[in-house]
């Protein structure tokens, strides 16, 4: 562990930006490279997507000798992780001690990270072949060398989260006590940003990417268009990175329909909409099967958080007295259906998989800020009001409200709830009326799906066969490392070390 030692002196005195990437169109540290226009269009390799993986791969293969240009169709790079805590998963097990980020007093193994890693991704498993489990070992175990390479590629130290035992995981996030203000994604984001311009990528934003250019079975680049006009990107490799397909209706109707049908909130990146899916399967790239999303917490409906954010606070630390956890959630019919204080991920699931909507949560009027807040919603039709509890049933229809209101009260006085064993200190009793019922629906923060890769993270065909030239990474081919549920903060560790290891890959060939 001295190793490790040493490279954490190095980098705690590492000098930090001091820029801002704010998302919304503010100017980033590279406005002046970036606003320009590209003068070559010729490069060893085109990355499409300048998330996680997308940087990640760019820096690795430039400063592995390859020129690199760098394309987004957003104004500015890595929209998606601007605003992230910067949380990263890492599997420390024997194959990687010498990159391990932290001394652990319970030292973990493969196997056992896989354990636990199954007993998460499995909850409510769906009958598809996923996940890849020697693919994602694989990437497990590269993942404490990712963070390292971050470290000393950003500038930026990584330092220790949470652990497998809080959550499943051993996970690490960047060290920015220097500007509390501003969240670790951010920083990070910069970091990179400032390494792109040290190794000579060529950035190109508010640039869409068209379609792929194939001469003779081989992808030798890809036509995008700017402000500057239509373009052609030659290469002797292009890298899709330009994450899932949340932000497409299209695709969603199309691979997940229910996300539409029972209107579930997306939380991602709205200008992630399945572009790489796009290209490649113009070309017969073959696609995951089993498409779905990464579940989030559960939120108000559509219609509420568009007529007062506000809405978005009735949650778990969002407001007092807006903790859903201590309160009843019901199905259409006004019955409870799962313990309400269960992990996020869980109530989304249930939500979805019984489909038995539209979902309510019941507040009271005993915090008036909630209850002023609530009012806001009324005229949307999600938040139903009455003086009491069956005049609230009545009027969103729901026959069983009633006797399992009573049920729960009288579950909060004993503090036993013999039904779904919530804890007694999450059994909270109802004040006084009126009483709402609020519309809510799960929400989801990134999808599950995409464009077929093999471990070199190449795209393939149905029938296994590469399409030469064509890599993909990150979330628009990471349905492998996945059943049905997100692992925490794995999806960003997955994404650097596809970059990082591709990157270096192409560089070398």
């Amino acid at each position: 562990m001295q190793m490790n030692f040493t490279r954490r002196q190095v980098v705690a005195g590492a000098a930090v930006l001091g820029g801002t990437l704010a998302l919304g169109g503010c100017a980033s540290p590279q406005k002046t490279k970036q606003t320009e226009a590209v003068s070559g269009k010729q490069a060893d390799i085109v990355v499409v997507g300048s998330g996680l993986s997308g940087l990640a791969c760019a820096v690795s293969a430039a400063e592995n000798g390859s020129s690199v240009i760098l394309v987004d169709k957003a104004p500015f790079l890595t929209s998606t992780f601007l605003t992230s805590k910067g949380n990263v998963s890492i599997a420390q097990v024997p194959e990687n001690k010498e990159a391990w980020q932290f001394d652990t007093e319970a030292p973990d193994t493969i196997d056992e990270f896989e354990k636990r890693y199954r007993k998460q991704t499995e909850l409510g498993k769906v009958n598809v072949p996923y996940p890849d489990y020697d693919r994602m070992r694989h990437m497990m175990v590269e993942s404490c060398a990712t963070i390292a390479w971050v470290e000393e590629r950003t500038g930026i130290a990584f330092n220790k989260s949470f652990t497998k035992e809080m959550v499943g995981t051993d996970t690490v996030k960047p060290e920015v006590n220097t500007d509390p203000s501003k969240e670790g994604g951010a920083w990070v984001a910069e970091g990179f940003a400032k390494e792109l311009d040290r190794l000579g990528v060529q950035s190109m934003v508010s640039t869409e990417a068209l379609e792929l250019i194939h001469e003779e079975g081989t992808v030798v680049g890809v036509k995008v268009k700017s402000k500057e006009g239509d373009q052609e990107l030659r290469a002797k490799a292009v890298v899709l990175a330009t994450g899932g397909f949340g932000g497409s209706q299209a695709y969603c109707d199309e691979l997940v329909p229910i996300i539409n049908e029972m209107g579930l909130q997306f939380l991602g990146n709205t200008m992630n909409t399945g572009d790489s899916m796009t290209m490649a399967t113009a070309l017969g790239a073959a696609v995951y099967e089993g498409a779905d999303i990464i579940a989030g917490a559960i939120m108000p409906a559509r219609a509420l958080t568009k007529a007062d954010t506000g809405f978005q606070k009735l949650c778990e630390n969002g407001m007092e007295g807006a903790a859903t956890s201590s309160k009843l959630l019901v199905n259409a019919a006004g019955e409870r259906f799962v313990n309400e204080a269960s992990p996020v991920i869980a109530l989304s699931t249930a939500m979805i998989d019984k489909n038995n909507g539209p979902y309510y949560v019941l507040f009271d009027s005993s915090n008036a800020a909630v209850a002023a807040l609530l009012e806001k919603g009324i005229s949307t039709n999600n938040v139903a009001k009455a003086d009491d509890i069956a005049l609230l049933a009545a009027q969103i229809d729901a026959p069983q409200l009633v006797p399992t209101f009573e049920t729960y009260q009288q579950a909060a006085k004993d503090g036993l709830d013999a039904t779904f064993n919530k804890k007694a200190e999450k059994l909270m009793p109802y004040g006084v009326g009126p009483y709402y019922a609020v519309t809510f629906v799960p929400s989801f923060v990134a999808t599950m799906g995409g464009i077929k890769t093999n471990v070199d993270c190449q795209v393939i065909r149905e029938d296994g066969s590469t399409i030469a030239g064509l890599y993909a990474v990150g979330e628009t081919t990471h349905r492998f490392m996945y059943n049905r549920n997100f692992v925490r903060h794995c999806s960003n560790s997955s994404s650097l070390t596809m970059g990082r290891i591709t990157g270096a890959a192409l560089a070398k060939q």
